[in-house]
């Protein structure tokens, strides 16, 4: 029922709305990521999804896929009652973790293919039904807690999510456009020991949590 309720409203919406300029970005942070480029398997880490919007927005959808040619297992950090997934392990960073945006039942997730296994699928909405999605510079709002336990590489893309899912954003006009994605990204998995261990640099600001 709350699935069909969240689908009727972002329907309405984006029969009403266009995004003019979301800008989505991905990066790695925590005890795992080494670099902007690298984490240590075995490892808990973040793919930390970032966000730059212009202009005023009222609904969305997305998805991301998490892929590898010689990795077949994630472990999804379980963190029960601190995060917005089944597991815990999707979190919602600057309004995105509770109603203060998408006030229409908070961020939707769609973890219907999100075990582990890869290829691995996760889907993302939210409806504003009094409040706003406003403009701001580019931010972490939502971040995947993993844990890779094989060496190789990992891929991060945008993905259609099952059953169905697009990627849109819907605003004040009368049309709707896709989010512009700067990826995929591939992030090297290597053994504990094996480089240096530095943070990622540089990291985008944050804003307030």
């Amino acid at each position: 029922m709350k699935l069909k309720m969240f689908g009727l409203g972002l329907a309405v919406l984006l029969l009403s709305g266009t995004a003019l300029g979301t800008t989505i970005s991905a990066g790695v942070s925590g005890k795992g990521a080494v670099n902007d480029s690298t984490v240590i398997a075995g490892e808990p880490f973040s793919v930390d999804i970032y966000f730059a919007n212009d202009s005023i927005q009222r609904a969305f959808t997305l998805g991301f896929k998490l892929t590898s040619d010689n990795i077949k297992q994630v472990v999804h950090v379980a963190d029960s009652g601190k995060g917005l997934s089944t597991k815990g392990d999707i979190k919602g960073h600057n309004g995105w973790q509770d109603k203060s945006i998408w006030d229409f039942n908070g961020l939707f997730v769609v973890e219907t293919n999100w075990d582990g296994a890869l290829p691995d699928t996760i889907g993302f909405g939210g409806v504003c039904i009094k409040q706003a999605y406003n403009p701001h510079e580019k931010q972490k709002c939502i971040s995947l807690e993993l844990v890779v336990p094989t060496e190789g590489t990992l891929v991060v893309d945008s993905s259609f999510w099952p059953p169905s899912g697009i990627w849109v954003f819907a605003g004040d006009d009368q049309s709707a456009r896709s989010p512009k994605w700067q990826g995929p990204y591939k992030f090297k998995v290597v053994a504990k020991g094996a480089v240096p261990a530095t943070k990622p640099a540089d990291a985008p600001k944050e804003g307030k949590k």
